[in-house]
Formats: C-alpha cells, structure tokens, sequence
C-alpha cells in the first residue's frame, strides 16, 4: 500500500486543526511541535480532526495524550473528532480518549 505524506492544518476561524495521511513516528514528532505552538498561542479550546489519518502508532498516540493534558493545565479542551470507522475512532478509545464522530458530509 503506497504512504500518504502527513500534513496538518489549522483553520484558525474554526478552532480546528485537521490531520491526515501516514501519522508515522516523524509525523508525530511534527504533530507534537504544532500542537505546542497552537497550545501556547491559544486561548480557547481546539478541535484536531483525525478523520484522514491513516496510520497511527503509539508515538502518535502518546503526543495527542500529552496534548490533551497540556490543554487541560490550561483550563481548555483539545476536541478530538474523526470518521465513524476510521483508524483514530479504532485506536485512541482504547487509550482512555474520547473521540467523537462525524458523518463524512461534516
């Protein structure tokens, strides 16, 4: 199966940050570095949109965890919101996060 290159972007209108493709261990490195700029410049909660992640290891898994945290000490919410079936709404449950679906029209 061919890799999709990970990208991010955020929608500063919208509060939302929207990630897909191959989420591997260099993407997570990336995520995070994004994650704590948008963190430490932002005043309101977030929403991350992993509805087009395809892959999603435990690197990945433990930098959106950490985000979450981060923006809890802050007294804000990181939204996490993803695909009915896709590979986020599988695997971060089972890590204890919430991840609230959307219709693929949303």
């Amino acid at each position: 199966m061919a890799r999709t290159p990970f990208t991010c972007a955020y929608d500063e209108a919208a509060g939302t940050l929207t990630v897909s493709g191959d989420l591997d261990e260099s993407g997570a490195w990336e995520l995070r570095d994004r994650l704590a700029s948008l963190i430490a410049g932002h005043a309101r909660d977030l929403v991350m949109d992993l509805s087009c992640v395809r892959s999603l290891p435990s690197a990945a898994v433990g930098v959106i965890a950490a985000a979450r945290a981060d923006m809890r000490a802050h007294f804000h919410r990181l939204d996490l919101v993803a695909a009915q079936g896709s590979i986020a709404c599988q695997v971060l449950p089972r890590s204890g996060m919430v991840v609230r679906t959307r219709q693929p029209s949303d």
